[in-house]
């Protein structure tokens, strides 16, 4: 952030607004008639330098429940938009297709905006959230009263957590069938299709927002499940669509569920092939592969104890799993692990201990690079050290600045928003609750608390419950206040129901909205039989025991189970290979665990102008690993019939940790004991 920026910035979002709005088309109602636009507050908080109505703008886009049937029932699905930092900008946006399904992407708006920073250089960004998830879930398909009656299980499950372990953890836990059914009769009494939340209905989706936002032709960029709703929108609304960049590739004709365990079994493989292929590695780790079965083995019969915790067979295999984890930041652990078995092989935990104390992998920071400069004359290593240090103050000034323009744009937000008397309206009414006489009675007010959802907001609403739960003196206070919101304050007090309870209402809404669309659409080629059968071939192929592939069978067993509410809508085609002549480029990680890295190539070659780029020491989200990944999808969109320079792939590949070496030997390797 420069000092012009940080003034500009200020200047902008401090003075009135602007005459004419930076987005015509919204302001306008939208640029197709058939999918009306309406403009809408964005979430908050903004990401820096991020201003309302002249950078970013949100919305809903009216669409058809049943894209067959035009003139009938009509959802609102949520949008924003980034404008291009570019003064003449690309006319082909790019649509970012989030992953799931469940859970959104309109709400993480400052993350949004981050990861796609490159590709606004050139072109405008848009993001939506998917029919039935999140905000585009409205409250006829959120099963509100269902979360509201289940409040006091569903809290206890939030608790307690979901329990997955790494090597069966899935985009969702399953619901209880209870609240899957009680769901189901809460949307059938709403009227809702379920059969119409579905990836066919999306793709179309994805055709009309972008014509409605003004952008009859666009490229997309979907990751995860958003791959798998991007081959959709290649195979049944193509029109319009100039480029798709595919990010940890969901293949449209994969059981996706019944091989759960092959990306885990495929990360595992790549750890011994890259270090068979290093020298180094190979040499100093032999059968790297089959001594970490045998560890792995060991440790089911006598597990190690390190600094109180026990390392067994779960603890060493989710250690692995966990590299494609990018917020544990632990994407370039891969180096470390051959040595890792290898001192736990002789009961030693030098390298596992630095590991679980955050020391491993080292952390890029000033300390470490003062720590390895070498070779300098005296003034040169002070001009170094300077230079870094100031680095460093910079980088604190500039996380200063950013949490202060973030309250700025907050403060802003809520004094126009009228805020301050809902915020103390909020906070009594929730500080009265905390004194109800039991658990029950706090039970039976949250219950209602949230019901308030599923009608129109109101103050006569909010009376009846404060009249139904409080008594006295509380009630009259809490009485006084609700009568001073305006119709305004009142919807913003409903809206804070949501916020309140985000992680509650995420629990139901996440898992709900991905069964949605697995167990109507996947459960015709996913089965119990199907998953045992290739969790058997991982055995066969792999050299996995039975100990490792179990846990994934459990969770697919109980997880289908779950879907026995669902109907099963099957549509001929849905499963086959996309064979689109749209230029396309997959992306996939050597260290997912989420998808396989080989569905990428896979997915690229039934595709006349596909191809596949294999990034390592790199998870899920190919994009959130590495700028060079980063980097290549802006270069395609820019181009996407032009050859990629490739060359920066090769910079990710790890460097092994050889073991110590004796003094008169070091002469034999590099100093810094790697092999590279």
């Amino acid at each position: 952030m420069t000092p012009d920026q940080i003034l500009a910035f200020v200047l902008a979002l401090t003075s009135p607004p602007p005459a004419a709005t930076a987005f015509p088309v919204i302001a306008a109602g939208g640029a197709d008639s058939h999918y009306p636009v309406k403009p809408a507050p964005c979430p908050r908080p903004l990401a820096p330098f991020e201003i309302e109505g002249k950078t970013v703008a949100c919305g809903t886009v009216s669409v058809p429940e049943d894209h067959a049937k035009p003139d009938g029932r009509r959802i609102p699905l949520t949008f924003m938009i980034f404008k291009s930092r570019s003064l003449a900008p690309a006319p082909d946006a790019v649509v970012h297709l989030h992953g799931g399904p469940g859970g959104g992407i309109v709400e993480e708006v400052g993350l949004t905006s981050t990861f796609f920073e490159g590709l606004r250089a050139r072109r405008d960004v848009v993001a939506f959230d998917q029919r039935g998830v999140d905000t585009s879930a409205g409250g006829e398909t959120r099963c509100l009263a269902t979360l509201a009656n289940h409040a006091g299980d569903l809290a206890q499950r939030l608790s307690r957590g979901t329990g997955d372990q790494e090597k069966v953890a899935t985009k969702a836990a399953y619901l209880p069938p209870e609240v899957t059914r009680a769901c189901l009769d809460e949307l059938a009494g709403a009227g809702v299709d379920l059969s119409k939340i579905n990836t066919e209905q999306n793709a179309r989706d994805v055709q009309a927002v972008m014509r409605a936002l003004g952008y009859p032709v666009y490229n997309l960029y979907g990751i995860s499940y958003g791959t798998r709703l991007g081959q959709e929108v290649m195979r049944t609304a193509p029109e319009g669509l100039r480029a798709a960049v595919l990010d940890s590739v969901e293949p449209a004709e994969v059981a996706f569920y019944d091989t759960l365990a092959v990306p885990f079994a495929e990360s595992f493989e790549a750890l011994f092939a890259q270090c068979a292929a290093d020298a180094g590695c190979a040499a100093a780790y032999p059968n790297l592969k089959d001594r970490f079965w045998a560890l792995y083995s060991k440790l089911a019969k006598a597990p190690i104890t390190a600094n109180g915790a026990k390392i067994d067979t779960d603890a060493l295999f989710d250690l692995v799993a966990g590299r494609n984890h990018f917020t544990a930041n632990r994407h370039s652990l891969t180096g470390y692990l051959p040595k890792l078995v290898a001192e736990l092989e002789q009961g030693q935990t030098t390298t596992w201990d630095a590991v679980a104390a955050d020391q491993l992998p080292p952390r890029q920071t000033p300390e470490a690079a003062l720590a390895g400069l070498a070779g300098l004359d005296p003034n040169a290593l002070v001009l170094a050290q300077t230079a870094l240090r100031l680095a460093q103050q910079g980088e604190i000034q500039a996380q200063a600045v950013k949490t202060v323009l973030d309250r700025l744009e907050a403060d802003r937000a809520a004094v126009a928003a009228g805020a301050g008397l809902v915020d103390a309206f909020e906070s009594a009414l929730l500080a009265a609750a905390r004194t109800l006489p039991n658990p029950q009675a706090r039970l039976a007010f949250a219950a209602d608390y949230l019901r308030l959802r599923t009608g129109k907001p109101t103050n006569e609403a909010l009376h009846a419950l404060i009249a139904r739960h409080f008594a006295g003196e509380t009630r009259a206070r809490l009485a006084g206040f609700a009568g001073l919101l305006t119709p305004r304050n009142v919807s913003d007090a409903y809206a804070r129901i949501s916020a309140d309870n985000r992680k509650l209402d995420y629990l139901l809404v996440k898992d709900f909205q991905l069964q949605m669309y697995f167990c109507q659409e996947d459960m015709d080629i996913n089965s119990p039989q199907g998953a045992a059968a290739v969790n058997a071939g991982l055995r066969a192929k792999y050299g996995w025991p039975a100990q490792a592939t179990k846990p994934v069978e459990d969770f697919i067993d109980a997880y289908y189970a779950s879907c026995a509410p669902f109907p099963v809508h099957a549509r001929p085609g849905f499963h086959e290979p996309v064979t689109a002549a749209i230029p396309t480029l997959a992306l996939s990680g050597l260290l997912d665990t989420q998808t396989a890295a080989s569905w990428g190539p896979q997915t690229a070659r039934h595709l006349p102008h596909g191809q596949a780029i294999v990034f390592p020491e790199t998870g899920h989200g190919a994009l959130l690993f590495s700028q060079c990944a980063r980097d290549l999808g802006v270069a395609f969109i820019e181009n996407p019939t032009v050859p990629l320079d490739k060359s920066c792939v090769a910079g990710l590949a790890p460097s092994f940790v050889l073991p110590e070496v004796k003094v008169e030997a070091q002469a034999a390797g590099p100093a810094d004991g790697t092999s590279k």
